[in-house]
């Protein structure tokens, strides 16, 4: 008997009956009634998500963090956060509990990320005093010469110079001066441009004194910086809690009510395609200066979804689940199997080139002159060109396999790496995004099934924490301070491209390696999941048979009737 991943209808076992005015069965409801709330938490958890995250690099930038900095953000993360899905999915494991633990979370999530935009903006300016060298010889050819004004050879603002200039300026002479400005560090000397000071006659009053003018603030890891990193590590690790959680708590309510993985998973591409141009829109909207923009609109939509989201976390119908013992000796019996490994290799890669591209994005396209409604458009086109490959998901990896299409997200990322690299009008993004639906949604959906086949029931929430610290974490991570060091290095296109290169020799790596190597373990894996059926034929099947299929594999599970069926009960 086929899953039936195509509903969203609860299917019923031997250890769940659901009744409709008596009898069993859903009456022909089209809609789950016990997945709404799953649905509604999904939506506004990734909305929110999706309304604040992708606009964080460029908020950094805003509040004068430079590139470098940027990336030694990117690299503290990557050491700070990386245990948090892993300890997450254990604690669920261990104790059986998911709602304290999601709730926990999201009210630390609230609070911290909101911290970000209380972080002080570092004054791109500052003052220095500085000695004028010469001054002008006549009106109207006249030269002004800064001996070494900011410690290099970058040009002060020139109406903040004039200004300070015309108050030096001697009687009125009723004519416009205009003069040559240049700064000189005693090798090399910079044109910076022509100084008009009006009513101004030929000498300056005090030419010699000392001059206060403004220098373009270079400090790096003052108290800017380090105020945001500590925020952000906190923020950032409860953030990665939420969403290793929500899958593994979507997996176990199709298990007690039956339904899709893909389609529950449809609602958070929802809330990403709906809220990030929304927020970009509100960001345009309320940035009155055209010289700098306000990212307070982000924090208050993720502050709002985030309260609504407590509050249909808290109603959600998931029970408790088994607490499974003995989990680091299992999980060590999983990771030992050659494809588990090179899955989560691969899966390592792939969070590298999300990384890179969730983190400098909105910077290149920034460099094309991006509007910001425009960046949020870029996550509305991939979210929406993901739901009719996410209502499908189940015959899609029954047709294609799981690794192909892991393959195939490698080459989605690579099209679009590469593809703004190539562009100079941001709004040629449309169809690049469009490779966002597989690269992003549907591979990250591909490899959470993957974990429910390849790990038996007690053990899906801690494969899957794994899962998330390697992808979300240590890959992305990677990537960010990665592509950090190649864009200050490169500059921003070529660092584009180069990256695109990699994600190609990546995935046609990891093809190979699986027809020559890899594939044997595919169907040996298979044999075992007909086994199970056979062997338990009541059981509840969802979107991905989740029995055990270790149990006669070199051993490393008990093999007993009796824990088979334990292992393949619902929670």
């Amino acid at each position: 008997m086929a899953p039936k991943a195509e509903t969203d209808e609860p299917l019923t076992g031997k250890n769940e009956t659901i009744k409709t005015n008596g009898n069993t069965g859903t009456g022909g409801r089209l809609i789950n009634p016990h997945l709404v709330l799953l649905k509604v938490s999904l939506f506004l958890i990734f909305g929110a998500t999706s309304s604040l995250v992708p606009y964080l690099t460029v908020h950094m930038q805003s509040i004068g963090l430079s590139v470098e900095e940027i990336a030694a953000v990117y690299l503290t993360l990557l050491f700070t956060t990386c245990l948090s899905p892993p300890i997450t999915g254990y604690v669920v494991d261990r104790f059986g509990r998911y709602k304290p633990v999601l709730l926990v979370s999201l009210v630390l999530n609230l609070a911290a990320h909101h911290s970000l935009n209380l972080v002080p903006i570092r004054a791109p300016w500052v003052l220095k005093t500085v000695q004028v060298e010469a001054v002008w010889n006549a009106i109207g050819n006249g030269t002004i010469t800064l001996e070494n004004p900011c410690d290099n050879l970058e040009c002060p603002t020139v109406p903040f110079l004039e200004k300070s200039l015309a108050n030096r300026c001697d009687l009125p002479a009723g004519n416009l001066s205009q003069l040559q400005l240049f700064i000189s560090n005693g090798e090399e000397r910079t044109f910076c441009g022509s100084l008009n000071l009006p009513n101004c006659n030929s000498r300056l009053d005090g030419s010699n004194a000392p001059l206060i003018l403004q220098c373009r603030n270079t400090v790096e890891y003052d108290k800017t910086f380090w105020y945001y990193l500590m925020i952000r590590f906190v923020s950032t690790t409860m953030l990665i809690g939420c969403l290793t959680i929500t899958d593994p708590i979507a997996l176990t309510m199709i298990e007690q009510y039956g339904g899709d993985f893909g389609r529950e998973k449809l609602f958070s591409s929802a809330g990403m395609a709906i809220f990030t141009p929304l927020t970009g829109l509100l960001i345009d909207y309320y940035s009155e200066d055209p010289n700098s923009t306000d990212y307070t609109p982000a924090f208050y939509i993720y502050d709002v979804l985030l309260a609504l989201s407590l509050i249909s976390v808290f109603l959600l119908p998931v029970g408790k689940k088994l607490p499974s013992e003995s989990i680091l000796r299992h999980l060590w019996d999983i990771l030992k199997l050659p494809h588990v490994l090179m899955f989560l290799f691969f899966l390592f890669y792939l969070g590298t080139f999300w990384g890179f591209i969730e983190s400098y994005l909105f910077v290149i396209m920034k460099e094309m002159g991006s509007p910001n409604y425009l960046l949020g458009l870029t996550y509305t086109v991939g979210t929406v060109a993901s739901i009719p490959m996410m209502y499908l998901t189940g015959p899609i990896t029954r047709w294609a396999g799981h690794v192909n299409l892991l393959v195939v997200a490698f080459f989605a990322h690579a099209t679009r790496i590469i593809g703004y690299s190539l562009m100079d009008n941001p709004f040629w993004c449309f169809p690049v995004e469009l490779n966002e639906a597989i690269s992003c949604y549907f591979m990250w959906v591909v490899a959470t099934t993957y974990c429910a086949v390849l790990a038996p029931n007690s053990l899906v929430a801690t494969l899957i924490g794994v899962s998330g610290m390697v992808h979300f974490c240590l890959g992305k991570g990677i990537g960010s301070v990665f592509g950090g060091y190649l864009i200050a290095q490169f500059g921003t296109r070529m660092a584009f491209r180069y990256m695109g290169y990699i994600a190609v020799v990546c995935g046609c790596s990891y093809k190979f390696l699986h027809l020559i190597w890899l594939k044997k373990y595919d169907k040996h894996q298979a044999g075992e999941i007909e086994d199970r059926k056979r062997d338990f034929p009541e059981r509840r099947v969802s979107l991905v048979p989740k029995f055990s299929a270790f149990g006669s594999v070199a051993g490393m599970l008990p093999t007993s009737e009796e824990e088979h069926a334990k292992s393949c009960e619902g929670v």
